[in-house]
């Protein structure tokens, strides 16, 4: 008994960390769907978050901050239409598909939407992108962590298991290593950031679980 209540001990980190990963994963699919805006560039410019959160997701917070303030806003669309803009012609092709099978809409495709189906996730008329954008991927994520939406742990932790955690940080690691990275690598950095916080937290659950896990402990 004793092994197993040392290993339920959960970070002091968890809770503030619980409480910005919505919208960190906005944050994510804003840059990611599209060339950012200049109100996309204020928003990162006046970000503010809990200094409790895990350190290394403050430093990747905090260095996206800047990045915002450094580079204009046409030099960072510009970036960001040498990454991903043209199939083949970007530096980074950002789908699981490509990933995973290297190929486009293939098996992981055919998958999601069946998931997206299950979880009653219907794309926009107006989006003719496929699904396993990582853009659209984190727009996912970010629906289904709201509270408000009541996405269980059980359903966030299989939905980034399967379709997050099983391409995405190699592709963030691709765009912090791409050679026309500048602000984008900064991006990099944060995405790889935050998915290994994002595995961390899932291994301790939505926030009524670890609250029972610290009275077991």
């Amino acid at each position: 008994m004793e092994s197993v209540e040392k290993k339920s001990v959960v970070p002091s980190s968890i809770d503030p960390y619980a409480s910005i990963r919505t919208d960190v994963y906005v944050i994510l699919a804003a840059l990611l769907v599209a060339p950012p805006s200049e109100d996309h560039l204020n928003v990162l410019r006046k970000m503010e978050w809990d200094e409790d959160i895990p350190e290394k997701m403050h430093k990747a917070l905090g260095a996206l901050r800047r990045a915002s303030c450094d580079y204009q806003l046409a030099v960072v669309q510009e970036e960001y239409n040498r990454l991903f803009v043209g199939l083949g012609c970007g530096e980074v092709i950002p789908y699981a598909s490509w990933y995973r099978e290297r190929a486009i809409q293939s098996l992981p495709l055919a998958s999601l939407r069946s998931d997206l189906l299950r979880l009653g996730i219907v794309r926009k008329e107006d989006n003719h992108d496929s699904e396993d954008n990582a853009g659209a991927l984190c727009e996912i994520m970010a629906l289904i962590s709201q509270e408000a939406n009541n996405g269980s742990y059980e359903t966030q932790a299989a939905f980034f298991d399967r379709h997050v955690a099983s391409w995405m940080m190699a592709f963030f690691k691709d765009v912090e290593s791409a050679k026309s990275a500048r602000f984008y690598r900064v991006v990099g950095s944060l995405g790889c950031c935050f998915l290994e916080s994002e595995k961390e937290y899932l291994k301790y659950g939505s926030n009524d679980r670890v609250h029972a896990e610290r009275r077991r402990i």
